[in-house]
């Protein structure tokens, strides 16, 4: 069995007719791709009832940042969100949209793929912001353009004290990335999974 989408719920889901073909689906483009940034035991299933399975792919090292797959058959849809909180499915909601399908078919199943490829490849700028000589940061955002909209991620935001204390480094990252990035938050699985 993959490695990958193994946590969670995915075992109610994996075996529904609705939502087996997704799960195999990005299992089979995640295990082809391996992007870098996607550790295989980090990624998850959760759900909205059995009418609603959420795919849970994270960044390793950004905190929650996650690509997230949305499928409510016969739709099947690909977001970006900032998870670090599965109370609710509120940020999930706040996620900002990237494709929607209506799954019919295998042709629309390979151009959710094609897709789903595309976005593990997707690069984000990340915004690390410290306060002072401080070694962590106080603020963590990351920024996609979604057709040619700046669709901004948030992980971490404390107050900042003085604003002309401050410093920001900007850098590139993606799902696909071979490096790391030169801050790391993990993701916070110890508190996603129980809730998932």
């Amino acid at each position: 069995m993959s490695e990958y989408l193994a946590l969670g719920a995915a075992r109610q889901y994996e075996t529904s007719t609705e939502h087996g073909q997704v799960i195999a689906r990005v299992r089979q483009e995640l295990e082809s791709r391996a992007p870098g940034m996607v550790e295989p035991a980090e990624t998850f299933v959760t759900g909205e009832g059995p009418g609603v399975a959420l795919l849970i792919v994270p960044h390793h090292w950004l905190g929650g940042i996650s690509l997230v797959v949305w499928s409510e058959s016969p739709q099947i849809g690909l977001r970006w969100t900032a998870l670090t909180d599965l109370t609710d499915h509120d940020q999930m909601d706040l996620g900002h949209p990237v494709a929607q399908w209506q799954i019919n078919g295998g042709s629309d199943l390979d151009q959710f793929a094609a897709t789903l490829q595309h976005e593990l490849s997707r690069p984000m700028t990340l915004s690390w912001i410290f306060q002072g000589a401080s070694a962590n940061p106080r603020g963590v955002n990351a920024s996609l353009d979604l057709d040619g909209k700046r669709a901004k991620l948030g992980v971490r935001s404390q107050r900042i004290l003085w604003l002309f204390h401050q410093r920001e480094i900007l850098e590139e990252t993606s799902l696909s990335s071979k490096e790391p990035p030169s801050f790391r938050f993990p993701v916070p699985l110890e508190k996603l999974l129980p809730q998932a």
